[in-house]
């Protein structure tokens, strides 16, 4: 569901290999060399077939600076356009290095301090009285937070701890640091982008705010044609609509060409070589800085995630828009690079980032003589798949799990396969389950219940009971809409006795009408009702986007 900022037939690839910008026209692929785009073309193409991407762009950048452009698939499906040297991909959150890397250089001016308090520079902007956050903090999502709340909503912002205390990823943090950026510079964040970064790169086709008037330079994105239902691969796709972006955590258009001069930049600051506008050590410390993250054996810092535990190995980063999903990856020892982006919609929560991270392992390993590695498994391999396997049966139906790679559900005798999304949750295409995740619980390690939306289920043998509904919070639940294409539907659910957004989001309440979304107890994402009628709440107001009841 379309909450937070993330089958097509046809496409055929379309495969080129770049000028090399950067060698003289005499230099010669090595067969190493040539083996590795060998695969990771494969590789890609792979990617196209499985997740059923209408087109998608990847950019390929050597440590000695050979640079190479796959593409795959069309720019326009319906058209059968093919993507050129000039097609813009909007690159979503990767924007935020760009951003944070223009401050870093306003901080080596004199400009201002990272260690400067917003409020005490941008006091406009409606923080809570006497916090203490910081410029640094926001740029590392340690500021406390909600991730997509307008930056003046009613009451203004709020924060749930204290900056540094925990790691929450907010858009909200660098639609701040845009506003701040033209604060300093008295210029539009498009005009600095193009004047800091891309201007100095040589990134001639990049574009630092996605408006109307450019739109036929880009390639047509594409979203699931059912906007509702959970995606999941296979279903049926439409053009994505169009959307002007020019805030800070997502504003940049670019090439796959032109991403990766930025690429190379972002590799020469990390080694202590300088770039970016900043001196080796001002852009070691933009590069190397980060703090720990969600994820495991990753940390981030000023829009970069940084991968590998201790020094990063690679820096990373991934951007989903309405009409694209991209990702990168940078060997920070190597200064291998990879840039790639695909005209799905974000809310598949498809990012291409094994791609990526492949395309920089197989050239560095080609370039310094090793083998090749083998590509990873475009599914995420499922833990003892057998656990699910088994009955299922609840007041509103039942169904089974049955073996197998993937595991599949039957159901009304129509047989569907299982998707793996995140633990413990799937999607499928099973015309019973397609508007809601399907989410397994776990008592002693053993799976005991399966959850859809309003609806629990029993593992048959497991031995447990369902929970007890609740008839006052189930007057809270309904079909809650934002027609704005960022937003679309929540579907809040009462299932078990407790409030849930779709299938797997919780809803706690923390006092009056007021409630806590996620399951981490520290989550600064708040949700609340009001306008009620017959005790039935009509507007949903999920951390400051007012959503409107459209019950059928």
């Amino acid at each position: 569901m379309n909450l937070s900022r993330r089958t097509f037939t046809g496409g055929a690839l379309s495969f080129a290999l770049g000028s090399q910008l950067a060698v003289p026209a005499s230099a010669q692929i090595r067969p190493q060399l040539a083996a590795a785009l060998d695969a990771i073309r494969a590789y890609g193409e792979a990617h196209r077939s499985y997740n059923h991407l209408p087109g998608m762009t990847l950019g390929l950048i050597t440590p000695d600076g050979q640079r190479t452009v796959l593409n795959f698939g069309y720019a326009d499906v319906e058209a059968r356009t093919a993507i050129t040297p000039d097609t813009l991909f909007q690159i979503g959150s990767i924007t935020k290095a760009m951003v944070a890397a223009v401050l870093h250089q306003f901080a080596a001016e004199g400009r201002l301090r990272l260690t400067d308090r917003l409020s005490e520079i941008l006091p406009s902007v409606p923080l809570p009285v006497g916090n203490s956050i910081q410029i640094q903090h926001l740029l590392d999502h340690v500021a406390g937070l909600p991730d997509e709340a307008p930056m003046f909503p009613q009451g203004g912002l709020w924060t749930a701890y204290a900056p540094g205390e925990h790691w929450h990823y907010s858009n909200t943090a660098y639609e701040i640091i845009g506003k701040l950026v033209e604060h300093v510079a008295g210029k539009s964040l498009a005009q600095q982008l193009h004047e800091r970064i891309f201007a100095p790169l040589g990134m001639t086709r990049s574009l630092g705010a996605i408006v109307g008037a450019d739109r036929t330079l880009y390639a047509q994105g594409y979203e699931a044609a059912d906007q509702v239902a959970a995606y999941a691969r296979g279903v049926p796709l439409k053009p994505a609509p169009w959307v002007d972006v020019t805030a800070g955590a997502g504003c940049v258009a670019s090439t796959a060409d032109d991403m990766l001069p930025f690429l190379r930049a972002l590799a020469s600051a990390a080694r202590g070589k300088g770039g970016l506008g900043l001196s080796p050590e001002q852009a070691r410390i933009f590069a190397t800085h980060a703090v720990p993250s969600d994820t495991p054996a990753m940390s981030y810092g000023n829009g970069l995630m940084h991968v590998g535990e201790g020094a990063p190995a690679y820096l990373h980063h991934t951007g989903g828009m309405l009409s694209f999903s991209s990702s990168f990856h940078v060997d920070v020892a190597s200064g291998a690079g990879a840039f790639a982006s695909s005209t799905l919609n974000a809310f598949a929560e498809y990012r291409p980032r094994l791609l990526t991270r492949f395309a920089v392992d197989a050239l560095t390993n080609a370039l310094s003589g090793r083998p090749l590695p083998a590509p990873p498994p475009l599914q995420t391999p499922l833990a003892h798949p057998s656990a699910y396997v088994g009955r299922y049966s609840g007041p509103t139906g039942r169904f089974e799990i049955q073996l197998g790679a993937p595991l599949s559900i039957i159901a009304d005798g129509t047989f569907a396969s299982l998707e793996l999304v995140s633990d413990e949750v799937f999607r499928t295409t099973h015309p019973r389950f397609r508007n809601y995740s399907l989410m397994f619980e776990r008592q002693g390690g053993r799976v005991t219940l399966a959850s859809w939306g309003p609806a629990s289920f029993l593992h048959e043998g497991a031995g447990s009971e369902l929970p007890a509904s609740s008839a006052a919070l189930a007057q809270l639940a309904g079909r809650y809409v934002n027609d704005d294409p960022w937003y679309g539907a929540a579907p809040v659910v009462e299932r078990g006795g407790k409030l849930w957004i779709g299938t797997e989001t919780p809803m706690a309440s923390i006092g009056g009408n007021l409630w806590r979304l996620g399951k981490e107890s520290w989550s600064p994402e708040r949700a609340s009702f009001a306008d009620f009628i017959d005790r039935r709440p009509q507007t949903l107001i999920y951390s400051g986007v007012k959503f409107v009841r459209h019950d059928i």
